[in-house]
């Protein structure tokens, strides 16, 4: 009994501390934003960094 009401509550601090925190994934609005040149293992490009539009 002792252990459940333990978990629950780790769980509820866990899920509140969680909550209040402001979270940002990715770029933000406005952001610049780097090329993407990846590395070319087949092709005309094939050893070379380049995009591929």
């Amino acid at each position: 009994m002792n252990r459940l009401l333990l978990s629950a509550a780790v769980v509820g601090l866990m899920a509140s501390v969680s909550l209040g925190a402001d979270l940002k994934s990715g770029p933000q609005a406005g952001d610049s934003v780097s090329a993407f040149n990846p590395l070319n293992v087949t092709g005309k490009a094939a050893g070379k960094k380049a995009c591929q539009v």
